[in-house]
């Protein structure tokens, strides 16, 4: 998987322009969301295992703000593409934006994450690559490479239909193995990080 999202990283690294192009030009609708972190990821708890809470998406259209996101979402309703406003630069009359790009196919959603730039700049560095993998539409996995060398690997595991834990595989200058135990009671989401020594830390929500 590793080879696959480096090709991914090669493949897309110059075509910026054309995704926003596609994006632009295929959409149906659009929906927005706000927070400070995105308001969707194909994989759970993306944010969650940060210790941050997500954003959520509007009921309403809305305008470009600071922490607002914009979705633009195919005929299937499938998200394809977001702009996440950072910050606006009233000398250059723009905002500065990051942007995410998704290729849904039927049991895997490949997720191109660019860096941040000018809202209508042609040009911006593609900063990972990242594939979230499906069975009977569940999440099984989620594979990430960063421009800089840094391989996660994610993989879900359920009780029934509900996520139970999470373990992470993380290559960095030294290889890493990370475990979560996920709890979900109405709604009310607890992660914690099962240490070597079977004791047991609180990732989110933040204590």
């Amino acid at each position: 998987m590793k080879n696959l999202l480096l090709t991914l990283l090669n493949e897309y690294k110059d075509k910026y322009s054309k995704l926003i192009s596609l994006a632009e030009h295929t959409h149906k609708t659009k929906k927005w969301g706000i927070g400070v972190m995105p308001s969707y990821n194909p994989a759970p708890y993306t944010c969650e295992l940060q210790g941050c809470k997500p954003g959520r998406l509007l009921k309403k259209n809305s305008e470009p703000a600071k922490d607002r996101h914009c979705y633009f979402l195919d005929e299937n309703e499938k998200i394809i593409a977001e702009i996440q406003y950072a910050k606006y630069v009233k000398l250059k009359n723009q905002w500065i934006v990051y942007r995410r790009f998704f290729i849904n196919e039927p049991d895997r959603i490949i997720e191109l994450a660019f860096g941040s730039n000018f809202e209508d700049s042609p040009d911006a560095n593609l900063d990972s690559a990242s594939i979230t993998t499906f069975t009977s539409r569940h999440p099984k996995a989620r594979y990430s490479l960063i421009n800089t060398g840094e391989y996660v690997e994610t993989l879900y595991k359920y009780d029934t239909d509900t996520i139970s834990s999470i373990t992470e595989n993380i290559w960095r200058e030294t290889f890493t193995t990370r475990h979560y135990e996920i709890k979900n009671t109405n709604n009310d989401l607890t992660i914690l990080e099962i240490l070597p020594d079977n004791s047991k830390i609180p990732i989110y929500p933040e204590s």
